[in-house]
């Protein structure tokens, strides 16, 4: 694990004593929770969201946990994981403290809003990728820990995948949904490990032009970072990381996509989804088999016109960062099919 910067002790210690708060009851919370999560059957398949980060994931999520037969991770559940029994202590203070909006992007946010649950995931456990967000100097270790599953026992590894299970079944009992919508750009490259322990779920993977993703992955990620880290890093290392983590995470799931079962994957490009939000969410209802669309129709309706002031990015490359991304991430673009953006500034 990474070391902490001595000018964020006061972080690691206020974290201390949240963890010193909440402990008593989360000894509650295990002792409730076992027998439940042991004797939990999921009566439908959980279906994941895949994609990179800045890929549209968040967006197609959000749209998804609009339909109220549906269940997933909140955002309460994935600060304070083992605390589901105390929300009502733990919430209070979770609302007092949280933004309005994501600083990165100004994504809107509530205690009860769907995210991603591999946050959840690094709250409690260290078996996760997501702690590169207070050490981006172990990016590539994590990665290849908790993704890859290279250089770690078996037995943390059932660890991880029991840990892992706990989340989603509590996020159901959480819910109160047979159906949970999961969504996490880690789980892009974590395909084989996600059918082992769900050999019938489902996935949905969202994909977007390469050279967008990344212009939107280096503005978030920069304005994200200096939020969230615990040591000093230097700001070449966000672009390294983005560059490495985008060619492992989709060569990854594409020598392991052809495992899902048929019938079980649909895919689509971020662009297409964004001309016809509905056109597609029909389709994924149909063809994954999920919830009854009428019923669902007009919640995704409501959201979609709520969303239609929403101001997009704009997007500038220097020639040197788009030679360099043409040549990491070209096997990408030829596979995806995409070619440079017309509309792109070369600066």
């Amino acid at each position: 694990m990474g070391k902490v910067a001595f000018r964020y002790i006061h972080v690691l210690l206020l974290t201390l004593l949240i963890i010193l708060i909440s402990t008593p009851f989360q000894v509650y919370e295990y002792f409730y929770f076992r027998k439940k999560v042991r004797k939990y059957k999921f009566k439908k398949a959980p279906v994941f969201i895949i994609g990179h980060w800045r890929s549209g994931t968040t967006h197609l999520h959000n749209l998804l946990c609009k339909d109220p037969a549906n269940g997933f991770t909140t955002t309460y559940q994935a600060v304070f994981p083992n605390n589901l029994k105390s929300k009502w202590i733990f919430k209070t203070f979770m609302k007092l403290n949280m933004p309005e909006k994501r600083p990165a992007d100004n994504v809107k946010l509530s205690t009860d809003f769907p995210q991603e649950e591999e946050y959840a995931l690094s709250n409690m456990t260290h078996s996760s990728f997501y702690h590169f967000f207070y050490f981006p100097s172990i990016n590539d270790g994590l990665y290849e820990k908790y993704i890859r599953f290279n250089g770690i026992s078996a037995i943390e590894k059932n660890k991880l995948k029991h840990k892992y299970h706990e989340l989603l079944v509590k996020a159901a009992l959480n819910t109160g949904k047979d159906q949970l919508i999961i969504k996490s750009p880690v789980n892009t490259g974590r395909i084989k490990l996600l059918l082992e322990m769900y050999p019938d779920a489902k996935f949905i993977h969202i994909y977007r032009d390469p050279i967008v993703t990344y212009l939107s992955a280096v503005k978030f990620f920069k304005s994200l970072l200096p939020t969230t880290s615990l040591e000093n890093y230097q700001g070449e290392l966000i672009i390294k990381m983005i560059l490495q983590n985008y060619k492992k995470l989709m060569n990854d799931y594409f020598e392991t996509q052809n495992l899902i079962p048929t019938g079980n994957l649909y895919e689509i490009k971020f662009e297409e989804f964004d001309e016809d939000n509905l056109l597609h969410l029909k389709e994924i209802y149909e063809k994954l088999k999920l919830n009854t669309w009428n019923e669902a129709e007009p919640y995704f309706k409501e959201y979609v016109r709520a969303q239609k002031n929403y101001t997009k990015n704009t997007y500038k490359i220097t020639k040197t960062e788009l030679d360099l991304l043409l040549s990491e991430w070209g096997f990408a673009m030829e596979k995806l099919n995409y070619n440079i953006p017309e509309n792109l500034e070369i600066v």
